[in-house]
């Protein structure tokens, strides 16, 4: 089976991202912006801190009041999570020297989607009450270098003794989250010093994937066999003289529950097939999830403050929960039985990067129920100092995320000018994730706000994000 069947709607969905960075020439992270952090006119820094209210209410404009994308790796750049992504039989992208000495030991990739479909901020008195409903997404990608070593095997790229060959590849993972969040913030200055903040979350889950292949183990005891073959195309001539056996053993699981996604499988109980419908999606679990935040003036030019966002859960329900699992017990190769060994050149030389053809995935219709996932949360710590009547901000900004392959940390420092009451400018660096080349920009001219932590720097960036907003001022400035 085409593995790129399998991921079709994930793929859809992160190809969307990319190429939302790729329209723009700055690129912005999915639900927060770390650059707007200290930008008192930027509405959309409450993502990262309830406590920091705009110095005015906003409505925003339905789909373009706040849009924004991201997608980064540890290891690869654009166009090799394109190919990932395409992952076509006959893309050879593994073959480069290039891309394979990029590659890490576990090669991890996440796209994130963040679009506000109403949102509304307002001054009364001393506090700011704030309401949105937002749609979000994340995708992530695990894949192990051991992977692509084996599939430069099949390809004869390297010379393996095939009577005492053994490759295990682990760690392989493909994930998806989509939900709907309905939000209600309230922030509060309780004096000259302390403002506090918070916003309780309702989730709408509307669909959750998770595919892992936790081991396969590929084991040959072939002899006959071109020590360079290229399984990939290999046929019956160059499998004349083979005798002994080979053997594949996988450990995979696949979850989902997402209505509207249906597991088709094929004469042989194994699945063949994903398709989904449109016309059928709709909620397939409920959650929950707090922000908090404050800051304080430590002196009126010295402002500290610390927040925790997206703490909470997803309750997927048991109707539109299905399980499948690993069943390779067939997956015995013996060169004696006529047939055998072009059957195994079939399921090794797909050339895929996740070939379910070695998975031979059951549906486990016992194993479905209940379960609960939790969402991706960030914890901020960030210092400002101010000068010039506060027109120069200087900050420092620690945040951690906490994902589902890995958790994240970054130390960003940023630059912002207050113009005008209209026109606020932030630059930023971030040293820490994607090589050190985070170079971050954010303006905010009017209503337009737009932003990027990682500014755009061809194909090669491992590292994409971008934000723009168009609102609607509401009520007076708040200084």
């Amino acid at each position: 089976m085409n593995m790129s069947k399998f991921t079709a709607f994930w793929g859809y969905i992160q190809a969307a991202l990319i190429l939302a960075c790729l329209l723009f020439p700055l690129c912005v992270s999915a639900q927060y912006l770390r650059t707007s952090y200290f930008m008192d006119g930027a509405q959309y820094r409450m993502q990262l801190n309830p406590a920091l209210a705009p110095v005015r209410g906003y409505i925003h404009i339905p789909a373009i009041g706040n849009s924004s994308a991201m997608i980064r790796s540890n290891a690869l750049n654009v166009s090799d999570i394109f190919d990932l992504i395409k992952n076509a039989s006959d893309d050879d992208y593994y073959t480069t020297d290039k891309f394979y000495n990029r590659l890490q030991d576990q090669n991890k990739a996440m796209a994130t989607m963040g679009s506000d479909l109403f949102a509304v901020g307002t001054w009364h008195g001393n506090s700011f009450m704030s309401f949105n409903i937002s749609l979000r997404a994340d995708g992530n990608l695990s894949v192990a270098r051991e992977l692509f070593t084996f599939m430069r095997d099949m390809k004869g790229m390297n010379t393996n003794d095939y009577s005492d060959y053994t490759r295990i590849i682990g760690g392989n993972r493909l994930g998806l989250n989509l939900y709907t969040e309905i939000g209600f913030g309230y922030s509060r200055i309780l004096n000259d010093r302390l403002t506090i903040g918070g916003r309780i979350k309702g989730l709408l889950g509307l669909g959750n994937v998770d595919f892992k292949v936790n081991k396969a183990v590929i084991n040959t005891r072939l002899q006959g066999i071109d020590p360079n073959i290229d399984w990939t195309t290999a046929g019956p001539d160059e499998l004349l003289d083979a005798t002994g056996t080979a053997t594949i053993d996988v450990d995979a699981d696949l979850v989902t529950s997402f209505h509207g996604l249906d597991l088709v499988t094929n004469s042989d109980g194994y699945i063949d097939d994903v398709k989904f419908k449109m016309s059928r999606m709709g909620i397939s679990g409920l959650g929950a999830a707090i922000d908090a935040g404050l800051a304080y003036n430590v002196t009126p030019e010295f402002t500290i403050s610390a927040a925790v966002t997206d703490l909470g859960f997803i309750r997927w329900v048991k109707g539109s929960t299905k399980v499948a699992h690993a069943n390779t017990e067939d997956l015995n190769f013996d060169a004696e039985n006529p047939g055998d060994i072009l059957r195994f050149t079939t399921v090794v030389g797909t050339g895929e990067a996740l070939n379910l053809d070695m998975a031979r995935l059951t549906i486990d219709d016992q194993g479905a129920k209940a379960r609960t996932t939790s969402i991706a949360s960030t914890m901020s710590l960030g210092g400002e100092y101010r000068v010039l009547d506060d027109k120069v901000r200087l900050g420092a900004l620690f945040t951690s995320h906490f994902a589902r392959l890995e958790n994240e940390s970054e130390l960003t420092f940023s630059a912002g000018y207050h113009a005008s009451s209209l026109v606020d400018l932030a630059l930023s660096y971030s040293p820490i994730m994607c090589g050190g080349k985070s170079l971050g920009i954010a303006v905010k001219a009017g209503p337009l706000f737009i932003g990027t932590d990682y500014l755009y720097m061809g194909n090669n960036s491992r590292c994409l994000n971008a934000q723009v907003g168009l609102s609607i001022p509401l009520g007076q400035r708040e200084e």
